[in-house]
């Protein structure tokens, strides 16, 4: 059986995933850094959008 990539994660794989707390996932999302899908009640993200997002925010300490 093939296993087929999701397209679309919810919030509470975005946080499994990422470490990140649904507080923050939020904070980010209003201020427009982390792009999100609306489709009716349910708020979804583009996996390549979670690592772009990450990607971002890496830090290399002098």
């Amino acid at each position: 059986m093939e296993v087929i990539p999701r397209i679309l994660l919810n919030i509470g794989q975005v946080t499994q995933a990422t470490g990140i707390s649904r507080a923050s996932i939020y904070r980010q999302m209003k201020a427009g850094r982390l792009p999100f899908v609306k489709l009716g009640s349910r708020t979804l993200f583009r996996p390549a959008d979670i690592k772009h997002f990450v990607d971002r925010n890496v830090r290399v300490s002098d």
